[in-house]
């Protein structure tokens, strides 16, 4: 017969283990480990009101917590994140969506009617959490994910599949610096480009410079090239008037403002939850 064990004191035994290896979100990352190894609400945890019976789960707790005490993502170690209303499966094939994120897709939406029919381009689509986020919210769009990255075109395919959008999403193989754009012109561009200098990933954490992908997260000339080579293309991928959402990193706004804002009618810089300046949405000249 298995020996059962109080929820409460293994979650404390738990959380001190990852205080010690220098997790700072010990306490939530192991709610989130046991939350979603028993099935349990969180606040289950607390109330201390189930034991752990199944050996199983024990096992499953203990490597999942030792997993993270590696560093190792708890988007990977969890297999997913939500983001924007949708489940987005995480895996080192893409760069984990961040939760500053979903501000640049509030802000399409903010600009967009919800019976919005037109045509939706996401520039490097990663785990396609972007694409697949407004694909949802705007069902009778049409959206193409656009990445170099073989690894991360198979990943966000599965994610549209996980979240029912084959219908009005498709993706495409593509090199912002090498290939030739050919499409028609669509009504949005959105993009969360690689921004990171080489600073910035010298001083990242190992959650990021161990299994992010490297090349999803830094640009030459100080974080501004690709944001830069998206920009100059912008004017062959969006209609006149059509809108232009990108990400960028602390301290790019200036840079990207007085080099790239004669290409809009419209333009302005927005901050993200942290009232860092964040994104930058303009309507194209041409």
């Amino acid at each position: 017969m298995n020996e059962s064990f109080s929820v409460l004191e293994i979650f404390k035994k738990a959380y001190k283990y990852l205080e010690e290896k220098g997790i700072e979100s010990y306490k939530s990352d192991t709610e989130w480990i046991f939350s979603d190894v028993l099935n349990i609400k969180k606040i289950e945890i607390y109330l201390d009101a189930h034991k752990i019976k199944k050996n199983g789960h024990l096992k499953e707790l203990r490597k999942k917590i030792i997993r993270r005490g590696k560093r190792e993502p708890l988007q990977h170690i969890l297999g997913s994140v939500d983001f924007h209303n949708c489940k987005i499966k995480s895996d080192k094939r893409a760069l984990i969506p961040r939760f500053e994120t979903e501000k640049l897709v509030e802000l399409i939406i903010d600009k967009l009617p919800k019976a919005f029919s037109g045509s939706i381009v996401d520039l490097g689509t990663g785990t396609g959490a972007i694409i697949i986020a407004l694909a949802k919210f705007y069902p009778n769009s049409n959206c193409i994910g656009f990445d170099k990255s073989e690894n991360a075109l198979t990943l966000a395919q599965e994610n549209i599949k996980l979240n029912n959008c084959s219908r009005n999403v498709e993706l495409r193989k593509f090199d912002w610096n090498k290939d030739s754009y050919n499409l028609r012109k669509s009504d949005v561009l959105i993009s969360n480009p690689p921004y990171l200098t080489l600073e910035d990933w010298d001083n990242a954490e190992p959650e990021v410079k161990i299994y992010d992908p490297r090349e999803a997260l830094i640009a030459k000339k100080e974080g501004i090239s690709e944001l830069e080579a998206i920009l100059k293309l912008s004017s062959k991928i969006v209609k006149k008037n059509g809108l232009v959402a990108m990400e960028f990193g602390r301290g790019q706004s200036e840079v990207l403002k007085n080099k790239f804002q004669y290409l809009f009618n419209e333009f302005c810089i927005e901050k993200d939850l942290a009232g860092i300046r964040r994104f930058l949405i303009g309507k194209t000249k041409n």
